[in-house]
């Protein structure tokens, strides 16, 4: 029997992923009608194509919003790091601890959560598109082929990459996503034949073969268990990341795989937050909003961060009755000063990095790593050690112009971020800030000629 859409809500959350079912709980819980519409069946809410790993940095984060994961959500603990650099002969020690998760378990716990909290869940229920922009009416599809219409006060887009409702002018302001701004990967959950060694470590190798640009991921979620993947720049790799994928799982120096239990690939933002997320009764979040971190791709603490800002700052306009642009552009400002600002920071580093000759990049890491900023660069608050890193760089191997190219780099991250903490208060000065975005997004554009 076919579940029946209700004509009206307060708020409509379009997909119960992570940042779909965060914002549903919290907007539910202030007492407003939430009603949530999601493509799966409810059982398969949670499964995504990705690493599953969160970082002790992203677990803190998480945990000033939601309960973090815990118990049976936590495959593996991780306590320490390992990165093969693009010489295919050094690895790095990487401190710093995380968690791989089991996806599907913890996000079966958010969409209940939000259940519990009052959301509404239609599962099998397929967004088709805005029935009416301006009234805030979209048009869904359920599983009996039949189409309805809802409308709501707020709309929230969460369908990840796909971002049905943002590219079908959901924000007030335009934000194109380039083909060149989109990653691909491919991953496997897999056995592997001998037991994972302790302490248990993740492994990333840098721009391995077939995927320049990209790495390859094996993160232990269990003593025989892995997730391993390889991701790269669509552009240039999306025809060949299997076969990609095939040498980096084979590796003489990694461990030997059986047969995996479970496959898939997929498609993410690797770009800056969407410039606006919001628009006159609409909102996006997680990859519709272009959440992810450009630099590795990890969008799980993001998006539950994004989720809580959205829904708080939805809970505030419903109350008010007036969700608009205007009243809803303080997620825009919340989010892009905590998150924005890093990721804005990573992509200029994500861009420099990719511009690298294979040599000057595992020049770079390692004296990176000498210099104790490798954590830096990754890590919550990117500043970056300049002034040493160039004395070590300058002095190490007589490499002037790679010194000078990470200095150039370096202060352009900094720009960045400064940039993004400083996001306009309200919607007239986004054009203005918007053309110095782009004009820090040119200057990053001219790293093709980094050399050492």
């Amino acid at each position: 029997m076919s579940q029946r859409v209700p004509d009206t809500a307060d708020v409509v959350v379009v997909g119960a992923g992570t940042a779909g079912a965060v914002a549903a709980r919290r907007v539910a819980a202030s007492g407003a009608r939430v009603l949530v519409v999601e493509r799966r069946r409810a059982c398969d809410v949670g499964r995504k194509i990705c690493g599953n790993a969160i970082t002790g940095d992203g677990v803190a984060a998480i945990q000033k919003r939601v309960s973090p994961p815990a118990g049976p959500e936590i495959a593996m603990r991780v306590e320490a790091g390992a990165m093969a650099l693009p010489d295919r002969e050094t690895v790095l020690d990487i401190p710093g601890t995380g968690v791989i998760l089991n996806r599907l378990v913890f996000g079966q716990r958010l969409v209940r959560d939000a259940v519990e909290a009052g959301a509404h869940l239609i599962d099998g229920c397929s967004c088709v598109g805005w029935a009416d922009r301006a009234a805030g009416r979209i048009r869904v599809r359920l599983d009996d082929d039949t189409d309805a219409e809802v409308t709501a006060g707020i709309v929230i887009d969460a369908t990840g990459y796909r971002a049905l409702l943002t590219r079908g002018g959901g924000p007030s302001h335009d934000d194109e996503v380039k083909r060149s701004d989109v990653g691909i990967g491919y991953r496997e959950i897999a056995p592997v034949a001998e037991p994972f060694e302790r302490p248990v470590r993740a492994t990333v190798a840098l721009s391995p073969d077939g995927a320049s640009g990209g790495y390859g991921w094996i993160f232990p979620m269990g003593d025989r268990l892995a997730n391993v993947g390889l991701g790269g720049p669509l552009v240039g790799t999306a025809q060949t990341i299997r076969s990609a994928f095939a040498a980096f799982r084979e590796r003489p120096d990694g461990p030997r795989f059986l047969a995996p239990i479970d496959a898939g690939t997929g498609l993410l933002p690797l770009r800056p937050p969407l410039a606006s997320m919001v628009g006159d009764r609409f909102m996006a979040v997680g990859d519709a909003a272009c959440q992810t971190n450009p630099l590795h791709g990890g969008g799980i603490a993001p998006s539950i961060i994004g989720g809580a800002m959205a829904g708080e700052v939805a809970v505030r306009a419903v109350g008010r009755g007036v969700p608009s642009t205007q009243a809803l552009w303080a997620y825009n400002v919340s989010f892009m000063r905590e998150i924005g600002a890093v990721h804005a920071a990573h992509d200029v580093l994500r861009r420099f990095l990719a511009a690298l000759p294979a040599r000057d990049f595992t020049f770079l890491a390692a004296v990176l790593w000498r210099a104790g900023a490798a954590g830096a660069l990754s890590g919550p608050a990117p500043r970056v050690p300049v002034a040493q890193a160039v004395r070590l760089l300058a002095g190490a191997s007589a490499r002037p112009g790679l010194a000078m190219a990470f200095a150039r780099a370096a202060r352009l991250m900094e720009t960045a971020r400064r940039l993004y903490e400083d996001y306009p208060e309200s919607p007239d000065r986004l054009e203005r800030w918007r053309s110095r975005v782009r004009g820090v997004a040119k200057a990053a554009s001219g790293f093709g000629g980094a050399r050492g």
